[in-house]
């Protein structure tokens, strides 16, 4: 439940600039979707870290952080570009449904991968007798 609010705030993150960059700031929708998505990318970091998977040791955050980035942020950028231009172009949809329909695909991906791998318990450590 955690992980979809997340989610559901970085996506309206996501939606919102994409459609301030596209409508107010004249970007092109490549260019629009990058940004936007690696806005919601770092924000969802954030409160992963904080909500979602709160008993994690600080001491590992930078780690974590790398590997969101790099698992995480790569397949929603390269998902939301790819789908997103995809779609405009297959059905004529404008930028910002085209991109509903990217995120919808995304989003199971990148629950497992956060799930089990970017976010897990590190495993116990046994002690010796």
């Amino acid at each position: 439940m955690r992980f979809n609010l997340v989610g559901l705030m970085g996506f309206a993150l996501q939606t919102t600039t994409l459609w301030a960059l596209v409508r107010w700031a004249g970007v092109g929708a490549g260019v629009g979707i990058t940004v936007a998505v690696l806005a919601a990318v770092s924000h969802n970091f954030v409160w992963h870290e904080c909500v979602t998977w709160p008993n994690l040791p600080p001491s590992q955050r930078v780690k974590r952080w790398l590997y969101f980035h790099l698992s995480t942020g790569a397949i929603s950028v390269l998902t939301n570009l790819g789908v997103t231009l995809i779609v405009m172009n297959a059905t004529g949809l404008p930028v910002l449904p085209a991109n509903v329909v990217a995120v919808a695909i995304a989003s199971t991906a990148n629950f497992w991968i956060n799930d089990r791998l970017i976010f897990r318990a590190a495993p116990a450590v046994r002690k010796s007798s």
